[in-house]
């Protein structure tokens, strides 16, 4: 494909690209920028629920246990997700943090690492495919993007998997792409690596991406050579390695129980439509694209028109195959989360990418259509700061509007400069992720105390001498009904008794910190089922307000302590 002559502002943006592509220099504007949009809410947001804080609390309850195979949550087995994410977790929590201390950061640094191997997996692949230029264009636009920059501040499983599965389709390309004995070996160990951290992160999910696509490309190529480079078997051997221990000993602490479960009460729902999230049809992910990955969603149309255009050649077809059977399984579950689809990015961020060096912009659908997206996912980000202060918090409309002031500012001084074609637009866009990033996950969100609750309620039970954890002489486990997320178990100890008004009533001690939801009624019954006991409830402080975002409702919460319920009264 003959490259378009150059115009003069876009021979000003090749200058400056290339000496962006020098050396070391792409390596570090990427861990930059996704540490620059990531860091925000890395740091600011407080434990989240409920996945986050569900893996932080099965990691926190590995240390004190001492059993680093099993996964529970309080006393029940949370048979789900295999064990990798925790084992990462452990690895950086257990050092840096220590096991009773619970700082959320030290939980979410395997995230941040993993989505950091994505984006330069992303640049990589790109380099081996194509050039430079194209592996930096990528490697920017989904480090800078919504999507995994946030799930790069989360402790869960999704930001890790990405990189892994990237590090598995960079091992994919390179065999592909230089069969040479040395360069086989190294994608080799990448492939298969990778393969072996993805599966024991989120078990079958990684796999399954990298077989389909390599179905496709076996199916469209006719060609074999590549797949009998991967079979070396030593590592081969470090996939076993990684995986098989782990699944052999989950499988005879719990006689199978945790495979019935993860089958049968995880995959199996979502694949029906039956799972806590709703099943939703086809096209969702398609939909949500402007959003999640903004700003990187402008290349969107000239990832299709190069998907068009270049499918003749083998890096396209590859990059075909990494995104189109992913794409579509994820888009024919019933479930659909956002973040779904964030393993396949990458793959349409190159097309994009290879599609804008190619001359795609200069093409009038395509560099309009660009636009269009572009400017749809500004004005959503935009937005954000105020739908949320209505939907949550109606006293920070002033500041919300603040907020989404900012980010309409840098968001249209960007589209400004991909409208006129100025050979700064792709500095304008990486000003707008990164100022967004900060001021929605670094300063608004955690300005809003009603996102707060369990982080709140923790700091009033040391304030008051009632916190489980963190107060002298550790009164005994916190007790309580009508609020039970885990961030707040998470928070305070894995004893705590939360989930109802008899399990509260059981488990309460003389000393006890309480919390309970009055919205519900709580503090009424859980007192006159102590009073059977001899026990009452003395309340401290005022009661603490908030939402409960979990599930959408508004929440009242009492803080107090289990006393006795007069001087001659005597516990049960």
């Amino acid at each position: 494909m003959s490259e378009p002559a150059p115009q003069p502002n876009s021979h000003k943006a090749l200058i400056l690209l290339d000496l962006l592509c020098q050396s070391w220099r792409p390596y570090a504007l990427i861990a930059a920028l996704l540490l620059a949009c990531a860091l925000p809410g890395f740091i600011s947001l407080q434990p989240l629920d409920r996945d986050e804080s569900r893996f932080v609390q099965a990691t926190t309850q590995m240390f004190e246990s001492g059993d680093f195979i099993r996964i529970s949550f309080q006393d029940e087995p949370r048979n789900k997700k295999p064990i990798g994410i925790h084992w990462l977790q452990a690895a950086t929590a257990g050092p840096l943090d220590g096991a009773e201390t619970r700082t959320i950061q030290a939980f979410r640094l395997p995230s941040l690492l993993g989505g950091l191997l994505a984006a330069l997996c992303v640049f990589q692949i790109g380099v081996r495919l194509f050039d430079r230029r194209v592996g930096l264009i990528a490697a920017i636009a989904i480090g800078g993007g919504l999507l995994l920059s946030t799930e790069a501040g989360i402790a869960k499983t999704d930001a890790a998997l990405a990189g892994f599965t990237a590090l598995a389709y960079l091992g994919m390309a390179g065999l592909r792409s230089a069969p040479g004995q040395a360069n086989v070996r190294w994608a080799s160990w990448a492939l298969w690596g990778g393969l072996g951290m993805a599966a024991l992160i989120k078990g079958p999910i990684g796999p399954l991406l990298i077989i389909l696509s390599a179905v496709m490309l076996i199916a469209w190529e006719r060609d074999l050579s590549w797949v009998r480079r991967a079979m070396h078997w030593p590592a081969i051997l470090l996939a076993a390695t990684i995986v098989l221990p782990w699944y052999i000993a989950i499988w005879h602490a719990t006689n199978g129980q945790f495979f019935i479960d993860a089958v049968g009460q995880d995959l199996a729902p979502k694949l029906a439509g039956q799972s806590e999230n709703k099943a939703v049809p086809p096209g969702a992910h398609l939909l949500l694209s402007p959003v999640i990955f903004w700003p990187g969603s402008v290349l969107i149309p000239l990832g299709f028109w190069m998907a068009w255009h270049g499918r003749r050649e083998a890096g396209i077809r590859f990059l075909l195959a990494w995104l189109i059977p992913g794409w579509i399984m994820f888009e024919a579950a019933p479930a659909k989360l956002a973040h779904y689809t964030l393993p396949v990015h990458g793959a349409l961020l190159l097309l994009g990418a290879a599609g804008l060096v190619k001359g795609a912009w200069q093409t009038a659908w395509v560099r309009w259509s660009a636009i269009g997206i572009l400017s749809l996912g500004t004005l959503v980000m935009t937005l954000v700061p105020i739908l949320l202060a209505q939907d949550v918090a109606p006293d920070a409309k002033g500041r919300a509007i603040q907020t989404s002031a900012i980010i309409a500012i840098v968001g249209l001084a960007g589209l400004g400069l991909v409208i006129r074609r100025h050979h700064l637009a792709a500095v304008g866009l990486i000003a707008a992720a990164v100022v967004t990033s900060v001021m929605i996950k670094g300063v608004f969100v955690p300005a809003l105390p009603q996102l707060d609750v369990s982080a709140r309620v923790s700091t009033a039970l040391v304030r008051e001498g009632l916190h489980p954890r963190l107060s002298p002489g550790q009164p005994g486990p916190l007790v309580g009904a009508g609020y039970q997320e885990p961030s707040l178990i998470f928070l305070t100890r894995s004893d705590s008794a939360l989930s109802s008004v008899a399990t509260a009533t059981a488990a309460a001690r003389l000393g006890s910190g309480v919390v309970v939801n009055q919205s519900d009624n709580m503090d009424a019954q859980l007192s006159e089922a102590l009073k059977a006991r001899g026990l009452a409830i003395s309340w401290r402080g005022e009661p603490i307000t908030g939402l409960n975002y979990s599930k959408g409702d508004p929440v009242s919460l009492r803080i107090g302590q289990v006393i006795a319920a007069d001087a001659d009264a005597k516990p049960q």
